[in-house]
């Protein structure tokens, strides 16, 4: 199985869970991709779905998690990808699908840094038929993203919908320790 694992706004690979996953996932023989994205602190669909693409080959074989703006990254590229390809699964984890976020993110990042992260129209059957399975997961106190979008993109492509109480924005400063690792994700792999 070969997993990318794309990180959130403003992040690196080796913050949050992800190298723990990382990690975990290789030892188990699995190949594992955490790039550090292009334009992470505004991102951008279209150089980040070149980047990727470039790089990696997306394929049957192919799960891709996102977190935060790496879930919206992961829809966008689903969008962009041949109707031939199919990938195993996506794992969105506080995922949304466009700018209105909570005014406690947007004091820290403005909606105009987000211009770019998104399609000019989603394309949800495409999204849908791109993916064999979805996962997509929040907190229903996320300080960033409403659980209403979440749950919207679950209406759109199904799967399944998972929420984790007291789990913040999935990472240390909002979830606290335990999403070093977020073994919660583990059983979704």
């Amino acid at each position: 199985m070969n997993f990318i694992i794309l990180h959130g706004l403003g992040k690196k690979p080796t913050e949050e869970w992800y190298t723990n996953l990382s990690t975990e996932l290789k030892d188990k023989g699995h190949n594992v991709f955490v790039p550090q994205l292009p334009c992470c602190f505004k991102p951008n669909l279209d150089k980040t779905y070149k980047f990727l693409t470039s790089k990696y080959k997306l394929n049957e074989n192919t799960v891709l998690i996102g977190h935060s703006s790496g879930a919206s990254l992961v829809l966008g590229i689903l969008q962009k990808l041949p109707d031939n390809i199919v990938i195993k699964k996506a794992i969105l984890v506080a995922g949304f699908s466009n700018p209105n976020l909570t005014e406690l993110l947007h004091n820290y990042v403005p909606k105009e840094d987000y211009k770019d992260l998104f399609p000019k129209k989603w394309n949800w059957k495409k999204i849908k038929a791109s993916a064999k399975m979805f996962v997509i997961i929040y907190c229903p106190t996320d300080p960033y993203v409403q659980p209403s979008h979440s749950i919207g993109i679950y209406k759109k492509v199904g799967g399944k919908l998972i929420a984790i109480n007291n789990a913040g924005h999935f990472g240390v400063s909002t979830g606290g320790e335990k999403y070093i690792t977020f073994k919660e994700l583990h059983k979704y792999l």
